[in-house]
């Protein structure tokens, strides 16, 4: 919950991530001007309360989600809006990493990762749309998690040198039913699927950056790009103290 300075009205703010494990070392991922705003809106005098780490979606045993506490300093940000780099990664600890997999949350592991100039039969954005959030003004807050189709498209107009560092997509006909704006997608795992046989296997391609409302377009930063910068940090720390591998 969030009450905006000079202000008594609090307000339900969710955004949305996923969680990624490279060897042992859980990370909660999601676009890097998510924190960003956070860390703005505090600055500003605004006020943060009651985080939540929200695991609903794995139908675990926590039904509120489960407490967090947000410390900026804590985060990995790569945000240069100009030329459309937008990561952050939050090395999760372990309090929280037993609450997750306890919830029955299963991590994303180097075996589903991808890329989006990868063959694929179907885009999918996952994430929670802010036209979805609902309080009622005391305890209950919901909201609801959405896949929504993406088809690939060209950069829009106004991309200029963010194209450079990110791909595109617009929402298919099919998704203009199910959802009328992604505002609150960002952070949100962007899936490439293709059938093999009679499975359909998938791999995290994106991380959802910016909406283009006019032309229905989304932009995302590649996926890859941060987990390997991941993988290489996580290698350097183990080589640098063995002691804690």
């Amino acid at each position: 919950m969030y009450t905006p300075p000079n202000s008594m009205e609090e307000v339900a703010k969710l955004f949305s991530g996923f969680v990624i494990a490279i060897d042992d070392v859980w990370f909660y991922v999601t676009a890097g001007h998510v924190p960003r705003a956070v860390q703005a809106g505090m600055e500003a005098g605004g006020q943060f309360d009651v985080w939540r780490l929200g695991d609903q979606a794995a139908r675990g045993p926590f039904s509120h989600g489960i407490p967090f506490d947000f410390d900026f300093d804590q985060w990995i940000v790569l945000d240069e809006q100009a030329i459309g780099l937008d990561y952050a990664a939050l090395p999760l600890r372990n309090l929280f990493r037993e609450a997750l997999e306890r919830g029955k949350v299963v991590p994303l592991t180097k075996n589903a990762w991808g890329d989006h100039v990868t063959e694929h039969d179907q885009w999918v954005l996952v994430g929670v749309p802010a036209e979805s959030v609902a309080h009622d003004g005391d305890s209950i807050l919901t909201a609801r998690v959405v896949g929504v189709a993406l088809t690939t498209t060209d950069p829009p107009d106004g991309a200029d040198a963010k194209a450079e560092n990110q791909f595109y997509a617009r929402l298919t006909d099919a998704s203009d039913k199910v959802l009328k704006n992604v505002e609150g997608m960002s952070g949100g795992p962007i899936f490439a699927t293709k059938k093999d046989e009679d499975d359909i296997k998938y791999t995290v391609i994106g991380i959802q950056s910016a909406w283009y409302k006019s032309d229905r377009i989304i932009a995302a930063c590649p996926f890859s790009s941060l987990a390997l910068g991941l993988e290489e940090a996580v290698t350097q720390a183990r080589n640098e103290h063995p002691s804690t591998a």
